[in-house]
């Protein structure tokens, strides 16, 4: 409760999650509300296309508040259950870069919740210097402990920029409520 003067008086309502039931209820904020999670992590060099079905590994983290990001597996484990806001970006690269040859880059890049698909993205480049990108944003429920990762359902070709210059190959998510 903030006073601002001593005839007024606001008292600040925060959206949460019961921990116990996963329902959704308005209450006064206090300082027992869960502690923050965000998490930013993208490659840290261009890269050639991905096998089927594998995980991208983000092996670059700037921010990773409640340590949920893994950057050996590339996985995000929610140390918090809550609605969380997750974004995921591809720029495939009308060049060859990192030992590609042959075509240029395609690729899809799906979220994946604890083996379920919930999100999509597709980036794919035609013809040299014909660069592409894509990015993805999704809201989810998600428990504690509950797995979130960008996989590539099929085989990629080409190759992908991460760069300062051409953008970030990069994944990021942060609880809302």
């Amino acid at each position: 409760m903030w006073s601002l003067t001593p005839s007024v008086v606001v008292i600040l309502l925060c959206t949460c999650i019961s921990q116990t039931t996963g329902t959704l209820r308005t209450l006064q904020c206090s300082e027992q509300t869960a502690p923050a999670v965000a998490f930013y992590a993208y490659f840290s060099h261009s890269f050639k296309a991905l096998s089927a079905r594998t995980t991208f590994v983000f092996d670059a983290v700037e921010t990773n508040i409640g340590k949920g990001y893994n950057r050996r597996t590339g996985i995000f484990t929610a140390p918090s259950s809550g609605v969380f806001a997750f974004s995921w970006t591809i720029h495939a690269a009308g060049s060859h870069v990192a030992g590609s040859s042959g075509k240029y880059g395609e690729t899809a890049a799906v979220i994946v919740q604890n083996g379920v698909a919930k999100g999509s993205i597709y980036a794919d480049t035609e013809k040299k210097y014909d660069d592409a990108a894509s990015t993805g944003f999704v809201i989810l429920h998600v428990k504690r402990g509950d797995r979130i990762q960008i996989v590539s359902p099929h085989k990629g070709q080409g190759a992908f920029y991460s760069s300062p210059d051409n953008g970030r190959t990069s994944f990021a998510g942060y609880r809302i409520a």
